[in-house]
């Protein structure tokens, strides 16, 4: 087992193949077709946003919403992809001059999703039309009584579909049974941004409504990459071009935030937003109110400094919060194919960290609990194919007050008063699904690559291969049989390594993010496999190789 405990799958053997053509045969590009399609990221490949069942109706309703100045209330969600979607369709309303509004909820006192005081709030603010992003599919209640108080709701969401959709005025997400749209796999983000599409040609001449949606493009791509997307397909495309947009400079906000972090702002990636802008834009909704979030994003660049003290406030809670969580599993007789730790001091903002946290370490489904007096809120986190979301929906679904999510991400609120039998239906239920002698957390590697092939040319090359993310991973290299030494303690608190991997005579730069708990198993005298991403590292104006370590493990294992 490796130095974090997974179990590494090679996915390339030939040996009769270098490695970028091994790269397209493991993404099944093995004609000329299909290798100029996933290269080519012209937005015509882009669907068409009518293909989407109810858009029509949709947009025909804030048409009308416009004209009659009608009052119209975004809701949406409190993460990167709720924030964006909001920041995309209330952009767009301003821009044509309707009478719009936002809500977003707080993660602590509302959590997730429409509740019945928000639909009386509007009623008595005179909203005639809610606009729900990246929430409202599974609102049957909700929107029911928004109904009966006069309001008409355009869904605009991405989450699974519940056995019975709401009767809303328009319902656009992707994954409808009944729908035919050819890309399930829209963020929230995406979803609303097929809105603006649609409704752009209608308010502004050709050119001006190419440009605007080429701009707000950059806005879609953090939800899409933040949500763990598959960057395939229209993905690829909107991604590609997304970042393109983020990287000219079309948001004020984005590149402030990216400057106050001594980021290259002309070159935004998939990483860039996955790593530096995503938890930036989340710290608001996980400690604050994501309104400073939004409110960046729609432009405001004084709004960098509030999310980059809360970013760092964020980091410092999590860590203790996951020492916290850590002694409570370690406290365990065994280990449970299903990992639930709780705390009253944990907020809600920081559960999904917790439970992604306590998944990596310990290869476990975890569920991050935040005790209330009556009740527990609670965020999931899954590995490989189990569907964390689906089980829970299945074995224990009328327990919850509410429950949602994705395969391996989901959340829900729980009386106080189920805990015990919640707990006693996973242990009964749990080993149906999982093999606990062998649950690992998979670690795929692209091939094993011979060291005389590193260079920068063939770093030039794999970033052909961008955007990375869901569906098109950055390739994760293996070395075989490498010595290290040398090693030091480097970041803030010395939490990384840094130290040359040798085989024979080459020697090559490496970076081991969050790999001192590991230093003292690492020895001169013994060989190693490394796991790595290979990047160029510049500084100064100096350039060199480097070897991102994604994992390690003794040679022979």
């Amino acid at each position: 087992m490796s130095f974090l405990g997974k179990k590494w799958v090679i996915k390339n053997h030939r040996s009769d193949l270098g490695l970028i053509d091994k790269m397209l045969e493991n993404r099944n590009l093995r004609t000329e077709d299909e290798r100029f399609s996933f290269f080519n990221y012209s937005l015509k490949k882009l669907h068409d946003p009518f293909l989407l069942k109810d858009m029509e109706k949709g947009v025909s309703r804030l048409k009308e919403a416009i004209a009659k100045k009608e009052k119209i209330m975004i809701f949406g969600d409190y993460d990167v992809d709720g924030t964006s979607a909001t920041a995309l369709i209330y952009d767009f309303l301003k821009k044509v001059d309707a009478n719009v509004h936002y809500t977003l909820p707080d993660r602590e006192n509302d959590g997730y999703g429409l509740k019945d005081y928000f639909i009386r709030r509007f009623a008595e603010e005179g909203v005639k039309v809610i606009v729900t992003v990246d929430c409202g599919t599974a609102n049957v209640n909700e929107i029911g009584l928004a109904n009966e108080l006069g309001m008409d709701t355009v869904v605009t969401d991405h989450h699974d579909c519940p056995a019975v959709l709401p009767e809303a005025y328009a319902l656009i997400n992707p994954k409808r049974p009944d729908g035919t749209y050819p890309n399930r796999e829209l963020s929230g983000s995406a979803v609303a941004y097929k809105l603006v599409c649609a409704m752009a040609p209608f308010y502004f001449e050709e050119q001006e409504a190419e440009q605007y949606l080429y701009a707000q493009m950059g806005l879609a791509v953090l939800g899409l990459i933040a949500d763990c997307m598959s960057l395939t397909g229209e993905n690829r495309v909107l991604t590609n071009n997304g970042l393109k947009s983020l990287s000219e400079g079309h948001h004020p906000g984005i590149k402030a935030l990216l400057e106050e972090a001594g980021m290259d702002t002309g070159k935004v990636t998939a990483i860039t937003v996955g790593y530096f802008i995503g938890p930036r834009i989340n710290a608001a909704g996980r400690l604050d109110t994501a309104e400073h979030a939004l409110e960046l994003l729609l432009g405001d660049t004084e709004k960098v400094e509030t999310l980059s003290q809360l970013n760092s406030r964020r980091q410092q809670l999590v860590e203790g919060f996951v020492e916290q969580a850590i002694a409570q599993v370690e406290a365990m007789e065994e280990l449970p194919c299903i990992i639930v730790v709780s705390s009253r001091d944990w907020n809600a903002g920081t559960l999904g960290l917790i439970a992604g946290r306590m998944m990596d370490r310990f290869s476990r489904p975890t569920i991050a609990m935040q005790e209330k007096d009556d009740e527990f809120v609670a965020s999931c986190r899954s590995l490989n194919d189990f569907d964390i979301t689906a089980y829970l929906r299945k074995e224990a679904g009328e327990l919850f007050t509410n429950v949602g999510g994705h395969m391996l991400a989901g959340g829900f609120t729980l009386p106080r008063a189920n805990k015990d039998e919640l707990i006693q239906r996973m242990k009964g239920t749990a080993r149906q699904y999982i093999d606990p002698e062998n649950f690992y957390g998979l670690l795929e590697l692209e091939c094993i690559i011979d060291p005389l092939e590193l260079s920068f040319d063939l770093s030039n090359k794999i970033t052909k291969f961008e955007p990375f993310g869901m569906g098109n991973p950055e390739p994760t290299l293996l070395l075989k049989k490498a010595r290290i030494d040398s090693i030091k303690r480097v970041g803030k608190e010395g939490q990384h390594l840094q130290f040359p991997v040798k085989l024979g005579d080459q020697k090559f730069a490496a970076i081991a993010f969050r790999f001192a708990q590991h230093l003292d198993k690492i020895s001169p005298d013994k060989h190693y496999d490394v796991a790595f991403n290979l990047e160029i590292n510049e500084w100064q104006g100096y350039r060199k190789l480097q070897l991102k370590v994604v994992d390690l493990k003794e040679s022979g294992e």
